[in-house]
Order: C-alpha cells, then sequence, then structure tokens
C-alpha cells in the first residue's frame, strides 16, 4: 500500500513497521479508537488508532519538494519553517531552501534581496497578512492563482478558521482565539480574522475564566487590560466589543479545552444576558475543530485506560500538537516527548523535553525494571513515520531483541481491546 496520498512526499518517510501497523487497521478495527498492539517479548508497545503525519502536513511536503523537483534552477525560500520537525525542515535547507525568518522570528532575508522570479513557500501555519505584503513589495505575485495552488502550503484546516472568522465577524462577533500568542498559526490567523472583526487571544481556560469575570461584572477594565493588553486587535474596547463572542482555534490546541474555553463564555453570557438570546451572544463554531487533531486526540485518550507503564511521544520540541499529547498521556504515566530514537541513551537514561520548563533534560529510571513491559508510542502531527520506526527498534533493541522478534510481533499484530 502507498505510504501517502501525496506523491511527492518523500519515500524515506515513511518506516516498514509503521506501515505494516497502518495497514493492520485497515483490515481489522478500522472503526476503532482501540490501539494496535505489538508484542515483542517481555514489551507490549501500543500505538494508537491515529498518529502521525495529518492531512494538512502532507500536502504542504508535497507541495515543496514538488516544487523543488519542477523548479531546480530557481531559487526557492520558505517564509519560515514549513512545519515543527526539524528532519523536515533540515532536509529541505539541505536541497538549498533558504528561511525568510527563522524559528524566532527573526528576518534573515531582507526585502530587497528578493527578486520576482523567486519561489517563495507559505509554510503550512499560513502567515500573516504583513508577510504577505513584504512578498508583494519584492514582487512576488502572493495574489495570483498559480501562486495560491502551487507555492501557499497553509493548510485546509486553518483557512476554513480564517473564513469562518470572518463570516462571523460579518455578522458582529468579537472573534476569540484559542491560541498560544507568538504561535505562527495564531499569529496568521489574528493577522487574517482581524480585518474583519475585533480579535481577542486567550491561552487557555484560566484566560477564559478573566474574560468572563470581566462579562459579569466582577473584574474592572483596567485589570483587563492590564492582563490582555498587546492580544487584540486594533480598537478593541473590551466595554463594547464582548457583548457578542465567537471562538476559533490554533488548530493545534487541545479541542476539548477550546469546548471548555467556549462553554466559560457562553455560561458568564447566560449570567449576564439570559439564555433566552444566547446563541445572539455566543456563536456555535464546533465546524472550526480540525477533525485530524481530534482523532489523534481522540485516539490518544483511548490509550489512557491501558494501564500503560510508560509512554514515548516523537516528535518536534516546538510542536504544539505534540506537546499536547504529551499532556494528555502524562495525567496517568510517566511520559517522554522525544526528537527522534537518538534521545533513548541507554535502557537507564533519557533526553527529553519538558513541556513545563520548556527545556531538553535528562531523566533516568524511564524504562521499567519488570518482568513485563507496557509502552504507548505515538507522534505528532508533523512527525514522519520514519522517526516513530526507529524509536520502536531502539527500545526493541535496548530490551535484547532483534529484527526476528520484530517480524514475529508484526505476524500477530492485534487490537488492545482483544487481548485484555
Amino acid at each position: 500500500m502507498a505510504y501517502s496520498q501525496f506523491d511527492r512526499v518523500p519515500n524515506h518517510y515513511a518506516g516498514p513497521i509503521i506501515q505494516q501497523i497502518k495497514d493492520f487497521r485497515l483490515e481489522h478495527g478500522r472503526r476503532s479508537l482501540a490501539p494496535t498492539a505489538l508484542q515483542i517479548g517481555r514489551i507490549q508497545l501500543l500505538v494508537p488508532r491515529h498518529f502521525g503525519f495529518c492531512f494538512g502536513v502532507e500536502r504542504a511536503i508535497h507541495m515543496a519538494f514538488a516544487t523543488l523537483e519542477e523548479y531546480p534552477d530557481r531559487r526557492t525560500y520558505l517564509v519560515s519553517e514549513i512545519i515543527h520537525n526539524p528532519l523536515v525542515n533540515g532536509e529541505l535547507k539541505e536541497r538549498g531552501v533558504e528561511f525568510v525568518y527563522d524559528a524566532q522570528g527573526r528576518r534573515r532575508v531582507a526585502e530587497d534581496e528578493l527578486k520576482s522570479d523567486d519561489i517563495v513557500l507559505i509554510p503550512a501555519f499560513g502567515t500573516t497578512l504583513q508577510v504577505e505584503d513584504s512578498l508583494r513589495s519584492s514582487g512576488i505575485d502572493v495574489d495570483g492563482d498559480a501562486y495560491r495552488e502551487r507555492y501557499d502550503t497553509t493548510c485546509p484546516f486553518v483557512s476554513k478558521v480564517w473564513k469562518r472568522g470572518e463570516e462571523l465577524g460579518s455578522e458582529g462577533y468579537t472573534i476569540i482565539i484559542h491560541g498560544k500568542y507568538r504561535h505562527e498559526e495564531t499569529q496568521a490567523t489574528h493577522s487574517h480574522t482581524k480585518e474583519h472583526a475585533k480579535t481577542l487571544v486567550v491561552l487557555d481556560c484560566d484566560e477564559a475564566e478573566k474574560v468572563a469575570s470581566f462579562i459579569v461584572g466582577e473584574t474592572s477594565v483596567d485589570d483587563f487590560r492590564a492582563h490582555f493588553s498587546g492580544k487584540w486587535s486594533e480598537g478593541f474596547d473590551p466595554e463594547r466589543d464582548l457583548e457578542r463572542v465567537a471562538v476559533v482555534n490554533q488548530t493545534t490546541m487541545l479541542a476539548a479545552e477550546t469546548q471548555r474555553v467556549t462553554a466559560i463564555l457562553k455560561e458568564a453570557m447566560e449570567q449576564r444576558y439570559g439564555s433566552d438570546q444566547i446563541e445572539y451572544h455566543c456563536a456555535d463554531t464546533n465546524d472550526t475543530l480540525c477533525y485530524a487533531t481530534n482523532q489523534n486526540q481522540n485516539a490518544t485518550h483511548a490509550l489512557l485506560q491501558s494501564a500503560a507503564d510508560v509512554a514515548l511521544i516523537v516528535g518536534g520540541y516546538n510542536s504544539s500538537n505534540t506537546a499536547h499529547l504529551v499532556e494528555i498521556c502524562s495525567h496517568v504515566m510517566p511520559s517522554f516527548l522525544i526528537a527522534n530514537s537518538e534521545e533513548l541513551c541507554s535502557a537507564e537514561r533519557i533526553r527529553h523535553f519538558d513541556i513545563k520548563e520548556r527545556k531538553v533534560i535528562e531523566s533516568g529510571g524511564w524504562l521499567p525494571d519488570a518482568e513485563e513491559i507496557r509502552m504507548v508510542v505515538t507522534s505528532g502531527a508533523s512527525c514522519p513515520d520514519i522517526l516513530m520506526n526507529q524509536v520502536i527498534e531502539r527500545v526493541v533493541a535496548l530490551c535484547g531483541y532483534g529484527q526476528a522478534d520484530i517480524e514475529e510481533g508484526l505476524a500477530n499484530l492485534c487490537l488492545f481491546e482483544e487481548d485484555v
């Protein structure tokens, strides 16, 4: 079976173990959220129903590599990282792609260095209107149909959020963006949406509670402004612009948290205005939630009843959706975010990214010393299957098993629910 529906996604991003697991799921339990169980000796590896590359990521990678193949002699740039994965971004750099902005948002290619015949790819997160204006100043035809079709890799689900924000703005709603203010996608969504509506960026449920407190009159306007200053659109007036709200999200955020943010604001609106016209004051925006993010998160939640001993989550350290998978798993088991198999230093030591401290640390005792080990292995939406494949191979080797044991395990794949 083909690894990807997009023919320009490099074949070396696939992994033979992962592909066999995916093939198994197409024939067995396609509709079930139960994880796949891969038994290798004393280790039971649990792989969730959904993991790894989402549609938007595959599409973006396909477009980037297709561009390099079709136009090998033209200078090619990316506005910024195409996705949050160092392997993919590193390979694009090796192919000669330059990044206009680095991961910290600092400009590395000046406006006057870009020429009208250069190719500039917009990443999967989209980009701001200000960046698009700068590209126009460099002579890049960002408004042409051919450009949008070939070089704008913005995820269609991100574009859907922008369109819905525009519609809701035209109806008089203020758009509450649930996201990380400095994240590229939230910056892009904020930029596009504020052209059509007043906007406010809210990080989490705690910040939603602060907005709700202001709506019901428990927080002063001065306190509100002190907390949210700089996270709203020009001309935003909380006393005027929080009468009608609609919540959209950064698509990589926890969908359940976005729904809680909406519920918090809806409850505040009901407290202030009553429930008779609640839809007037708080719009229903469930249709903006990314289905792929939902699938990955729901499949990860389905792992939590497995009584697993430990979880390894593979992905980029600046990947928001990957960090949320760690957050989900860490509620019930020790969970480690690793970039690749090299982070598994030994059976005793592991290098991993601490999502709370935002730094790489090294820990001991990560692999249980037990007769039977049950381990979750999954990956974020921007992680190539080969990296997860290599992690599984490394775990197997650290436990003293080899390729023959892997082959035996793959020949006996089953759904976890059938094995309990």
